[in-house]
């Protein structure tokens, strides 16, 4: 039930203010107006337990200065990081949020969430569970365990988050800003600061995987549904039924089926195509892939890779990429990784071209 406020009702609390985001001076010269003209119709939220303020904090700023009363309405929250999250997602549910703004906000989600899975996972094997109760479908979204979840979230597909992800740590504080107030895209910028594909026709991220490679992957699985980072040119010897160029933007697109990647090596790409597959697999959705990587084994794209692995090939020697303009020098050695339930296939096809090994867990 709504209160009138009081002096000592509650408390500014400086890191629940950091969560919401910032208005631009045309919001808030349009609240102010709002607010001097109607008063303030919606009440506060306070955090009942701990008397901290969770949203109204530019009102409260605009009301206080010209003695705007207001009213307040309490809600139960049984931590500080669950007044957190409660913060965001009320923050999410507004309509003038700007995407970058969605992005940033679901990223703060993404630690809270952890957390919180962590926690269910410990209270469990204190019970002494055999295994965790049947997940819910809320149950399901509170993990935040993968990126998709915290894009649906966010109301942001797949790849737009990952590329925010890239922007918040990359990014100066003028394109940051300029993407909050909505006067550029997450897709533009993430285009100007760093577009590294194995589709590009620049760039020595572009190579393409020799035809024998390609004809040993296609023997293993019948045949090759996607290739979800590629161009026309490369699909001339892959002949993937669908492929993925860099316009089409392969991380916010659908996998599915038998899967041949050849992914950008540049990092971030590389890792964001790594754990897509992964994540995909996991789910069903591709039922076989072979990739061609670096044989970069410490890394977390290639551990995320190897975790839904049942073969892997190391050539004996350097693969020999090809480009219709160029000559290709390989720098290191590859890796062939098959994903799926035909490793005795993948050992036929690809044993003969190094060592090979099953992966067991």
């Amino acid at each position: 039930m709504a209160q009138p406020a009081t002096e000592y009702a509650f408390v500014v609390d400086e890191e629940f203010r950091d969560l919401i985001p910032a208005v631009t001076d045309e919001e808030r010269v349009g609240l102010e107006s709002d607010l001097l003209r109607d008063g303030c119709l919606a009440p506060l939220i306070i955090w009942r337990e701990q008397r901290l303020l969770l949203d109204g904090h530019h009102r409260k700023d605009i009301c206080d200065r010209y003695g705007v009363e207001y009213s307040t309405r309490e809600v139960s929250l049984p931590s500080r990081d669950e007044a957190k999250m409660w913060i965001i997602r009320h923050q999410l549910n507004r309509r003038n949020v700007a995407p970058y703004q969605r992005a940033e906000l679901a990223l703060k989600l993404k630690p809270l969430l952890a957390a919180r899975a962590e926690e269910r996972k410990l209270a469990t094997l204190k019970r002494g569970d055999e295994r965790p109760d049947p997940p819910t479908l809320a149950g399901r979204e509170d993990t935040g365990e993968t990126r998709e979840q915290l894009a649906e979230k966010a109301g942001l597909s797949h790849g737009t988050l990952a590329k925010a992800e890239y922007l918040d740590t990359h990014a100066d504080d003028e394109t940051k800003q300029k993407l909050r107030h909505g006067e550029t895209t997450i897709h533009a910028e993430y285009t100007r600061l760093k577009r590294p594909h194995v589709a590009n026709n620049a760039g020595d991220n572009e190579w393409y995987t020799p035809a024998d490679y390609i004809d040993r992957a296609r023997k293993v699985m019948g045949g090759i549904d996607l290739d979800p980072a590629s161009n026309a040119t490369a699909n001339e010897v892959v002949k993937a039924s669908k492929f993925y160029t860099v316009e089409d933007d392969g991380l916010d697109q659908p996998w599915e089926g038998r899967v041949f990647m050849n992914p950008p090596y540049a990092h971030p790409l590389v890792q964001q195509f790594c754990e897509k597959l992964a994540a995909h697999f996991r789910a069903g959705e591709v039922t076989e892939a072979i990739v061609l990587v670096n044989n970069a084994t410490e890394t977390r794209w290639f551990q995320a890779t190897m975790s839904v692995a049942s073969a892997v090939c190391f050539p004996a020697g350097r693969v020999r990429f090809w480009h219709p303009r160029k000559e290709a020098t390989p720098l290191q050695g590859q890796a062939v990784i098959y994903c799926g339930k035909n490793a005795d296939a993948f050992a036929e096809q690809f044993k003969p071209l190094g060592s090979f090994c099953r992966v067991e867990r």
